[in-house]
């Protein structure tokens, strides 16, 4: 994928979600998605330790609220790039929690590398829900997986969601085609640098609101996550990998990796 191409399905994502945040932010409430339940069997027993804890692509923040009801205490840092739903997260956080909060609007897709804006860490739980589908092409999917490996403590989790929407009949029924993005947008995409499973999606029924860009993460994709990790020498573990969420329960696709602690006296390996 060419840039000026990535740069076009960045913008469709800053666009839709500025002009949709107040009815996506009311869709989702504060509802915490079932599959963030399994998460916890992986975290430390709550009230043992204070969980540190990077949210990336925050949104309204309610994953801070889902860990504090399950009796963690939080450091949480939560990154987003749209101010209205940080807005909305300020509002809505329980005010014994807002001491542990900390909210920052980041772009973390605006710079050359996906992710290296992110705060450093290290956290015990790197989460990336609602996030990978609008990441454009795969190299930088994996690159932003990359860093949130690195902000990961010795020992801490990095949990990944991916939305398996296409094939859907409610998500097809809301898909643009290609072709038409020139007469919303006033410019045209290029169509040989897509990549198989990159969609246009509307929300809600306004055909003059714009829509958004989705991206299928294929199976195959999640499947190499561990195996090129290691490759790029990042050590680590898969030791989840679940579908959950939705009507059927299978909305999303999770794999959840353990970053490995490094043998006593070795430094832990840092990506070059």
């Amino acid at each position: 994928m060419d840039t000026r191409t990535r740069q076009q399905l960045l913008r469709l994502s800053t666009d839709f979600y500025r002009a949709h945040a107040t009815g996506f932010d009311a869709s989702r409430g504060h509802h915490p998605w079932p599959g963030w339940e399994r998460l916890l069997e992986w975290l430390p027993e709550p009230g043992t330790n204070t969980l540190s804890v990077l949210d990336v692509g925050c949104g309204n923040a309610r994953l801070a609220t889902f860990l504090a009801s399950a009796g963690h205490r939080l450091r949480y840092v939560g990154v987003d790039a749209n101010a209205a739903l940080l807005n909305a997260a300020r509002e809505r956080l329980a005010p014994d929690l807002i001491p542990e909060v900390e909210l920052i609007e980041s772009d973390f897709l605006a710079s050359s590398s996906p992710g290296e804006s992110l705060p450093d860490g290290p956290f015990d739980l790197v989460a990336l829900f609602g996030v990978l589908h609008h990441v454009p092409g795969r190299d930088w999917r994996m690159r932003l997986v990359r860093e949130l490996i690195e902000r990961a403590a010795p020992g801490g989790l990095v949990a990944v969601a991916a939305w398996q929407f296409a094939g859907r009949d409610r998500f097809e029924r809301r898909r643009v085609e290609w072709n038409e993005i020139g007469a919303i947008r006033g410019e045209s995409i290029d169509p040989s640098q897509l990549e198989e499973g990159d969609h246009l999606l509307r929300f809600g029924t306004d055909p003059d609101l714009p829509p958004r860009y989705c991206h299928q993460v294929a199976d195959r994709e999640l499947d190499e996550l561990e195996t090129n990790l290691e490759a790029c020498g990042l050590d680590v573990d898969s030791i989840g990998d679940y579908r959950a969420d939705g009507a059927e329960g299978d909305l999303n696709r999770y794999r959840v990796l353990r970053r490995r602690r490094s043998p006593e006296g070795t430094p832990h390996t840092q990506d070059s």
